[in-house]
């Protein structure tokens, strides 16, 4: 069985996330509410500004956790 490179998958999240703070950013920023599907509710632009600025917290998270965390197997 094989393990899981957490730091390979935060190098993914942390695209992710970056991709995600930028989208919702736009949406906060240029007042634009979105629809949510099936469930007629529109998402309001304040709660796309709360989103991008958890999205910067997991971006930093994971940033820190794929490139500037030492290795696990390092020696200072």
């Amino acid at each position: 069985m094989s393990r899981i490179n957490w730091r390979e998958v935060c190098k993914f999240a942390s695209g992710a996330a970056f991709v995600g703070t930028i989208a919702n950013a736009y949406l906060w920023a240029y007042d634009i509410s979105g629809p949510f599907p099936f469930l007629n509710y529109t998402i309001p632009p304040w709660l796309f500004g709360v989103r991008a600025i958890v999205s910067v917290a997991v971006f930093a998270l994971c940033v820190y956790v794929a490139y500037l965390r030492p290795a696990a197997g390092s020696s200072p």
